[in-house]
């Protein structure tokens, strides 16, 4: 009798498992019931017999789902708006691209996001969702993309009750016209902590299953955006919700100064005393830590998000990741919002990993590996969303993503490792399961209508820009200044 919930992916060529003795396997099974690992490597035949469904994987490299730690999706629509721009211009043209948005932009961008992420391979992402204030309404739309998408998805609620400063025009850096209009946009206007902690605690109770595909987390814009009385208050929802807790943390020079000035020690230092830097947070960027942050960062399990493209784009910097790495933190790695990184293929980031810090160390035995990039993506993003995912062994969820052999960039089929991160770009993905089901066959996307998508995605980015085409020129005329 077959198992109507078993899957049997026979025959590999190469099983990428990324498990704790890193094995790759040749010519090996995988067994999957009810959307659970139960066995890798040769699977008996009388197992395989019962199999409802026989995937033949000769011409397949199997690597666990990758995962993206921090992205943005209401971003998806501005891929490719813009080139030499900085931080402090970007934040303000993407209020530009998101603001405003109605519930149908919400779902559809959403969507968008999750599509160039399944066709590449991508089966769970921290979504730091929306740019500015937010509604329940709001909340409700990205989790129904979410839940139609069939992604694993923490929608990690940002929010801020203090100014950002750290966008704001330094004073007489910029004609005085300029800088009062952008204090008069009041598109990041701060709410009381006490409303904003009752809000994700709502929507936790409308849309987060701990056990669940999709979950909400508390999510402080960035540490130095908020009280310290709300930072405390996103611990002790995270703790009763068993939920994480995301933020941004030291993108720029800028951050990291103003919280020297203002408390008197590093961000990471204060956050530790508030007894918020513990292992359910995870923490984007992260550039611009201090040296005596890294060994903290690892005895409280806290969890660096490198965001590499994004990073180096926008002139931030580059984050102490190999330091990292050797002195025991769990690092991940996340694409960052499209226009920032450029795209949601996790491959780009993984490669750009490897090497963006390599010129400024001669020594060798430093820097970032292949399977050090590949284990962020998979074994790091898992911790920071605290799921069993990223791994392929008996007893994980079989997020599985299959890439097709008869590629250019895999042939001949060497070190699976090292072609993936160096020559994959995620175009060669056939095959994905999220929990055992499957989510793109043939390199489409199965679980919702992509060319719908793909169709009303332009019109619904040119009504954002028509209703916010004054913040727009406002945010334009900022980055023009910042070239002078």
């Amino acid at each position: 009798m077959q198992g109507t919930d078993t899957l049997l992916i026979r025959n590999a060529a190469a099983i990428v498992t990324m498990d704790d003795e890193s094995r790759v396997l040749r010519g090996a099974d995988i067994l999957v019931q009810d959307g659970t690992i139960a066995a890798v490597g040769a699977v008996p035949p009388e197992q395989a017999a019962r199999a409802a469904r026989v995937v033949d994987a000769r011409q397949r490299v199997v690597l666990p789902g990758l995962v993206n730690a921090h992205s943005h999706s209401p971003l998806a629509y501005a891929k490719g708006s813009y080139d030499l721009v900085n931080h402090r211009a970007a934040l303000w043209m993407f209020q530009a691209f998101t603001a405003n948005a109605t519930p149908d932009e919400i779902r559809c961008a959403a969507l968008l996001n999750c599509l160039e992420m399944l066709r590449t391979g991508t089966t769970a992402v921290i979504d730091h969702f929306p740019e500015q204030g937010f509604t329940l309404e709001q909340v409700d739309a990205v989790a129904a993309a979410y839940n139609e998408s069939g992604m694993r998805a923490i929608i990690a609620l940002r929010i801020f009750d203090e100014p950002y400063a750290d966008i704001y025009p330094p004073a007489g850096a910029f004609p005085p016209e300029l800088d009062a209009e952008l204090r008069a946009a009041a598109v990041l206007e701060p709410r009381p902590a006490p409303d904003l902690l009752a809000l994700v605690e709502a929507a936790i109770h409308r849309h987060h299953d701990p056990a669940g595909m999709v979950q909400v987390a508390p999510a402080p814009s960035n540490p130095m955006r908020c009280t310290d009385a709300l930072l405390a208050g996103c611990q002790q929802l995270a703790e009763r919700h068993d939920a994480i807790v995301h933020c941004h943390l030291l993108e720029t020079r800028v951050q990291a100064e103003i919280a020297h000035r203002r408390y008197g020690r590093s961000q990471i230092r204060h956050l530790d005393r508030l007894g918020v830097l513990t292992d359910r947070l995870s923490c984007a960027h992260v550039i611009w830590a201090d040296d005596d942050d890294i060994p903290l960062l690892a005895e409280r399990g806290t969890i660096p998000v490198h965001n590499p493209e994004s990073n180096v784009r926008g002139g931030s910097g580059v984050a102490p990741i190999a330091r990292m790495i050797r002195a025991g933190v769990t690092v991940a790695i996340g694409a960052d919002g499209s226009p920032s990184g450029g795209n949601q293929a996790m491959q780009h980031s993984l490669r750009l990993a490897t090497i963006v810090a390599r010129p400024q160390d001669r020594e060798v035995a430093h820097w970032v590996t292949t399977a050090d990039a590949l284990r962020m993506a998979t074994r790091g993003g898992a911790a920071a969303m605290r799921q069993r995912i990223g791994c392929i062994a008996p007893g994980m969820a079989a997020d599985l993503a299959l890439y097709d052999l008869r590629s250019p960039w895999w042939t001949p089929l060497n070190d699976p490792v090292h072609q993936f991160v160096y020559s994959e770009t995620g175009a060669s993905v056939r095959e994905v399961f999220v929990a055992g089901r499957q989510v793109v066959a043939e390199g489409r996307v199965t679980a919702f209508d992509e060319q719908a998508v793909l169709e009303e995605a332009q019109g619904r980015f040119d009504a954002l820009l028509r209703r916010n085409h004054r913040l727009l020129d406002l945010s334009r005329r900022l980055a023009a200044a910042t070239l002078r």
